[in-house]
């Protein structure tokens, strides 16, 4: 599969004659020395994820004449007219770039069997721009790199699967479908006020050893909030509500709800009136 490095933060990246590198993040060694002069595999059959990476690109912007005809036609029948030069061009493209640097943003890649567009969160960390004469306000040959934590390139919309959970009755058979490469750890589960006084609110998923509570609440408007990314539980207003937050007796998970690919039934329980639950994620891959 091949990719291509197209965005910044809203800036256009180089890609006349580019060179980019597309390694996956690297895991880290999980190999430990042991007192008997072997050594084991502190990790065990659990996937390694990376950590963090440094992610290195060049090319060439490519300063060109923006043309038009006076009277907007294409077939040649106006005068046609310089808009905008070559040295502007370069310009607009190198300072875009140039401003970037230091910011966090979303880094786009590009498919190129479908141009389908995926992103991680990155810090543009450094711009080289040597100048030669011969270049001038004609070429302008770039490298950048940056840095990210994000193991795995998100899709760019996010998918969301939803259940309307009746006051006091479990929603079984809710199957959540899950099309993904890599294990998705950053999930955000809302439940959604429908109608009563909300005093408690349950999410399992067996299967993947999910089992989280809200208990103690008392909610007759707004939405419930867990961000199983940021670990964070806040209510729609974005007051904390952490201390309503338990992971129940079965949660046998690493991390709060992982969403390995395929269809994982989950049951969910509002208490004391009606809701609509939703995950919602972003697809991932290498």
């Amino acid at each position: 599969m091949s990719y291509q490095y197209v965005e910044f933060d809203g800036a256009s990246l180089p890609l006349f004659n580019h060179s980019q590198e597309h390694a996956t993040m690297p895991a880290e060694a999980t190999l430990l020395d042991s007192i008997g002069g072997g050594v084991y595999d502190w990790m065990g059959t659990e996937r390694r994820r990376g950590r963090k990476q440094i992610i290195s690109l060049t090319g060439v912007y490519f300063g060109e004449e923006t043309l038009f005809s006076d009277d907007g036609t294409e077939d040649g029948s106006g005068d046609t007219l310089i808009w905008g030069d070559a040295r502007e061009s370069i310009l607009a493209s190198t300072s875009g770039l140039m401003g970037k640097r230091g910011r966090r943003g979303q880094l786009w890649r590009k498919r190129l069997n479908d141009d389908a567009l995926e992103w991680k969160t990155a810090r543009l960390l450094q711009v080289s721009w040597p100048r030669k004469w011969e270049d001038h306000a004609i070429l302008a040959e770039m490298s950048c790199r940056f840095e990210t934590a994000m193991d795995g390139w998100r899709a760019e919309t996010e998918t969301e699967r939803t259940k309307a959970l009746a006051s006091d009755g479990f929603g079984y058979n809710w199957i959540v479908e899950v099309d993904t490469e890599l294990t998705i750890d950053d999930a955000v589960i809302t439940i959604a006020y429908g109608s009563g006084t909300l005093t408690a609110a349950y999410i399992y998923c067996p299967d993947l050893g999910v089992d989280i509570e809200l208990t103690g609440l008392s909610v007759t408007s707004g939405s419930l909030i867990i961000d199983c990314g940021a670990q964070t539980v806040r209510n729609s207003a974005g007051t904390d509500i952490y201390s309503y937050f338990d992971l129940g007796t079965e949660h046998t998970a690493r991390g709060w709800c992982p969403l390995p690919g395929g269809n994982h039934q989950f049951n969910a329980k509002v208490v004391g009136g009606t809701a609509t639950a939703t995950i919602a994620f972003y697809s991932q891959t290498a």
